[in-house]
C-alpha cells in the first residue's frame, strides 16, 4: 500500500522567498508521488553547514502555516524546516460552487482514501527532498505532526525511517474510531452524509490505515507523545493506548491544556529538549 522507491526528485521549484536575520522563508512545491503539487515553506538557516531538519504535518483544521512560527524559532537555533499542507487542503482551480455542493466535495474528498495515502507518500517525498539538500545532515532528520499530523505521523513511523525521532502531537491511534464515535462537528456531517453502504466502505478501509497497526513497527526511531489534559476530542483511554501500541524508545508528556495546545509553552520547550537528546548532535545542542 505504501510501497515507496525514492528517485530523482522531480518538479521541485521556488515561488518565492524572504530573508531575515539569520534564515529565510522560502514558499516552494514539489511533484506529489501520486498527482499534483505539494506546496510547502522550506526554512533554511543562513549558515553555510550541515543541519539537522524536520518535516512538520499540521492539524486538519490548519495548514503548512500552523508551524511556521515554531519553524522559525528553530531556524534561528540552527533547524532546516519543511512545512507542507495535506492534500485536502490544497486549492485546485476551479470556479466558485454553491455553497451546498462546495461541502458535498469536502465530505467526499474527507472519505476518499486514497487522500490518506498520499498524505504519506507526499511526507515521503519530502524526506527525499530534505535528504537532497546540501544544507542538511541526513542522519539528524525529525517529523513533528499535532492532531492530523499527530495520527498520520504513526503511519509513518511505522514505514519510514529516514526519519531518527517522531514527535507526535494529539493524535489519534485510530482514524477509524473517530470517524465512528467523534463528536467534532465534521465526523458528524460525514456520518450523516454518506449512505451507510458508503460509509461502511470507508471505515473499512480505513481501519487498515489505523495508526495502531504501524507504530508498533517505528524502531528504531524514536516517539514522543505529547497529549493534552482537556482534550475535548480523544480521552485519556484513546491516548494511553497510542502510546502502549508504538515501540521503544518512547516517551509521553500530559499538559494542561486542549486539543490545539492553546497556549502551551512548556510542550514547546519539551520538543526542544527531546531534540537536543535524539537528533542533535553533542557539539550542536540548542537551548
Amino acid at each position: 500500500m505504501f510501497e515507496y522507491k525514492g528517485d530523482i526528485l522531480t518538479g521541485f521549484k521556488e515561488i518565492a522567498s524572504i530573508s531575515k536575520k539569520g534564515y529565510s522563508v522560502n514558499d516552494v512545491f514539489f511533484e506529489s508521488p501520486f498527482k499534483g503539487r505539494v506546496p510547502a515553506y522550506l526554512i533554511v538557516p543562513d549558515i553555510a553547514c550541515s543541519h539537522p531538519a524536520i518535516i512538520y504535518l499540521h492539524p486538519g483544521q490548519g495548514s503548512r502555516d500552523s508551524f511556521l512560527k515554531e519553524a522559525e524559532l528553530l531556524a534561528a537555533k540552527g533547524f532546516v524546516s519543511l512545512l507542507i499542507n495535506a492534500p485536502f487542503i490544497r486549492k485546485e482551480k476551479t470556479q466558485e460552487i454553491h455553497e451546498k455542493q462546495n461541502l458535498a466535495r469536502t465530505i467526499e474528498v474527507l472519505a476518499d482514501i486514497e487522500k490518506y495515502i498520499q498524505t504519506i507518500m507526499d511526507l515521503r517525498r519530502g524526506i527525499d527532498l530534505l535528504c537532497d539538500l546540501e544544507c542538511v545532515d541526513e542522519n539528524q532528520i525529525a517529523f513533528v505532526g499535532h492532531s492530523f499530523g499527530g495520527t498520520w505521523g504513526g503511519v509513518l513511523a511505522g514505514i519510514e525511517h529516514r526519519i531518527r525521532t517522531y514527535i507526535l502531537i494529539a493524535g489519534y491511534p485510530k482514524a477509524s474510531e473517530w470517524h465512528l464515535t467523534s463528536e467534532h462537528p465534521m465526523a458528524a456531517i460525514i456520518r450523516s452524509f454518506l449512505t451507510p453502504e458508503r460509509f461502511e466502505y470507508f471505515i473499512a478501509n480505513l481501519e487498515k490505515l489505523d495508526a495502531i497497526h504501524y507504530v508498533k513497527n517505528a524502531t528504531p526511531s524514536s516517539i514522543y507523545f505529547q497529549f493534552a489534559k482537556n482534550d475535548e476530542y480523544i480521552n485519556q483511554d484513546q491516548s494511553t493506548s497510542y502510546f502502549s501500541a508504538a515501540s521503544s524508545p518512547k516517551k509521553i508528556s500530559w499538559y494542561d491544556t486542549d486539543h490545539l495546545f492553546t497556549n502551551c509553552e512548556s510542550a514547546f520547550q519539551d520538543r526542544l529538549e527531546w531534540l537536543n537528546e535524539h537528533i542533535v548532535s553533542e557539539i550542536a545542542k540548542i537551548s
